[in-house]
This record gives structure tokens, sequence and C-alpha cells, in this order.
């Protein structure tokens, strides 16, 4: 079993994911959905795996409304705040 990544990987994570390591150093305000990045579905959905992958938080089953996808750093946060009860 691989040890898990401090949450502040997110960004990371979401630059591997998309495929563009800029994304790395995009600010924290930065929209993951419309108006931002615009994510679509697919991309998502791997980004929550990823995520669940690396850090074992499972946004989609702690966060049903999902607010925590409004922004890189929300996303950030939310995973880090949940990444040691995990």
């Amino acid at each position: 079993m691989r040890e898990r990544e401090p949450a502040v990987s997110v960004p990371g994570i979401l630059a591997a994911v998309v495929g563009d390591p800029a994304v790395a150093g995009l600010p924290r305000d930065t929209p993951l959905l419309s108006g931002g990045l615009a994510l679509d579905s697919v991309t998502v959905v791997r980004l929550l795996a990823e995520i669940k992958t690396t850090t074992g938080v499972d946004v989609a089953d702690l966060d049903l409304d999902l607010d925590a996808l409004a922004t890189i750093g929300t996303l950030a946060d939310f995973v880090a705040a949940r990444a040691g009860t995990a």
C-alpha cells in the first residue's frame, strides 16, 4: 500500500489529471468548473478518483453537494481538513 501524500498536493493532482503542469501554479481562487478551468464531468470524476487514491479522501462521498469543487482552493482546503481522518 502506498503512503498517502499530503493534501497540499491537490494542485499537483489536478495538473496531472488535466495533463498540464501549469495548472499546479494557478491561483487558489481559480474556478474548477464554469468560468475557470471548465472541467467536464469525466475530468471531475477522474480528479475525484485520483484524490481518493492519493489522499484517501472521498470528496464525492463526504460532500454530497460538491461545494468543495468551487475553486482549486476550496478543494485543497476540503481535502486538507479531512486527510487526517481518511
